[in-house]
């Protein structure tokens, strides 16, 4: 599978980033990270949401904080 990055400059989509993923080697976690790596956790709309979080047993793997939770009260 060819994952790409673009923009859009002046009307037009520019690839800014391309890469091959094995579709073979992903699991039913979190694709993102599985695809950009820990670094995509920081912009994630779901970093401190930890029932929404798709990606916690790659975290752990990575050594990635869990997502902060709060008790509710």
């Amino acid at each position: 599978m060819l994952y790409s990055k673009a923009k859009v400059e002046n009307g037009q989509l520019v690839i800014t980033e391309s890469k091959t993923v094995d579709q073979a080697t992903l699991t039913s976690d979190c694709f993102v990270i599985q695809i950009e790596g820990s670094s995509a956790c920081a912009a994630c709309e779901y970093k401190n949401k930890p029932r929404l979080c798709g990606g916690m047993k790659i975290r752990e793997r990575l050594g990635v904080p869990a997502p902060v939770t709060r008790k509710r009260k």
